[in-house]
C-alpha cells in the first residue's frame, strides 16, 4: 500500500525523473532525507524500476509505428521460450504481450521506414520460431502515450 507521501513522491518523479532530492522535497513537501529514504525504499521495492530519457520516436527516426498481432504454435514450453527469446532479441520490438482472444501476442514494433517494417514482418518474423499468423495494424496518429501510472487515483472512478 502506497502512502499519500509515496504517491507524490511518484508522480512528481514520473511528471520528471531528473529531479534532484532537493528540489524533490520541496515539490513533495518533504525533508529532503525524508524524501531520499522514501525514494530509496520506493527502489528497493521495486516500485521505482529506474530512470530514463522518453525519446520522440519520429524525430528520433522512427516515424512508422504498428502493432503486430501474433498466433504461435504453443506445443511445448520450449517453443514457447524460443519465441520470446527471439522477441526479446529484436530491437525493432519495443513490447510484446501474451494475451487471451483469437491472438496469443501483441507487439509493438518500431521502423525507421516503411520498407524496413517490411522487411521486419516478411522475412524476420517469419523466421521466429512457430508462428502461425500474425496480422499488422499500422499507427496513423498517436491520440495517446504516456507511461505515468495513475497512482494518485481516487479509491473509486
Amino acid at each position: 500500500m502506497l502512502s499519500k507521501q509515496d504517491k507524490n513522491l511518484l508522480t512528481a518523479l514520473q511528471q520528471s525523473g531528473r529531479l534532484s532530492i532537493v528540489e524533490l522535497a520541496k515539490q513533495t513537501h518533504m525533508s529532503e532525507s525524508t524524501c531520499l529514504r522514501k525514494t530509496k525504499h520506493l527502489e528497493e521495492q521495486g516500485i521505482i524500476m529506474g530512470y530514463s530519457a522518453m525519446l520522440d520516436a519520429e524525430k528520433a527516426g522512427f516515424g512508422v509505428v504498428a502493432f503486430v498481432q501474433v498466433s504461435i504454435n504453443q506445443n511445448n514450453e520450449a517453443e514457447f521460450d524460443g519465441f520470446k527469446n527471439a522477441v526479446q532479441a529484436h530491437p525493432l520490438i519495443l513490447e510484446c504481450y501474451s494475451l487471451s482472444g483469437q491472438y496469443d501476442h501483441l507487439m509493438k514494433v518500431v521502423a525507421r521506414s516503411n520498407k524496413e517494417l517490411s522487411q521486419f514482418i516478411l522475412k524476420t518474423l517469419r523466421s521466429f520460431p512457430d508462428i502461425k499468423d500474425a496480422q499488422t495494424l499500422f499507427v496513423l496518429d498517436q491520440v495517446k502515450h504516456t507511461t505515468a501510472l495513475p497512482v494518485d487515483l481516487p479509491e473509486h472512478i
